[in-house]
């Protein structure tokens, strides 16, 4: 016996296409850099261009404008922050230093992951030298840079509210439809009394 009807299993059907042309839109967003499931780190340098850590490059950002794009050509996820005029990134086992270009000046074990702890709570919040904090917000929706005087800094596109929810529920769709059709083949091997012979 089907745990559901013919009406119901199309009904499964094209919700999971749906779900397919969401993780699409999200592939294209994410290859193409309007959007980012991930944040390694938000920083400003002393002429105020901004540094965000997106997925596993830094962009950097001057009056709104992406200005430069900076890979760090470490093997595992970081965080990062800017200090003394130099960007200081951690994996948590290694230290790299780079200038504000991305060009490397010196790489160490980070003992005890010990910078790596330092810097991961300060991964969406930066505070200048003059005392102004800079805040990544909504990093779930449409995420955005923004200072304490409420100053916009970097924003993702409003589209970004609606397929960022949107991914997170096709991929909770998707997990409940592969334990439905395990659970809908199991039942229709028993009815059939051929659960002993699959």
């Amino acid at each position: 016996m089907k745990l559901l009807g013919p009406k119901y299993r199309k009904l499964m059907r094209v919700l999971a296409v749906a779900a397919a042309l969401i993780f699409v839109l999200s592939v294209i967003a994410i290859a193409t850099g309007a959007m980012a499931l991930s944040y390694s780190g938000v920083a400003v340098d002393e002429a105020g261009r901004l540094y965000l850590g997106r997925g596993s490059k830094i962009e950097v950002y001057q009056a709104g404008e992406k200005v430069d794009t900076i890979q760090p050509h470490v093997d595992k996820s970081y965080v990062f922050t800017v200090r003394d005029g130099e960007l200081l990134l951690s994996t948590g086992k290694t230290a790299v230093t780079l200038d504000l270009q991305g060009n490397g000046i010196d790489e160490q074990t980070d003992e005890g992951g010990a910078l790596y702890q330092e810097l991961k709570p300060q991964r969406r919040s930066f505070t200048a030298a003059d005392g102004t904090v800079y805040t990544l917000r909504h990093e779930v929706l449409a995420s955005q840079v923004i200072s304490d005087d409420g100053t916009v800094l970097y924003s993702e596109p409003a589209w970004a509210n609606v397929l960022k929810p949107l991914l997170m529920l096709a991929a909770l769709y998707l997990i409940f439809a592969a334990g439905y059709i395990a659970l809908d083949r199991f039942a229709t091997l028993e009815a059939t009394g051929h659960l002993g012979q699959a």
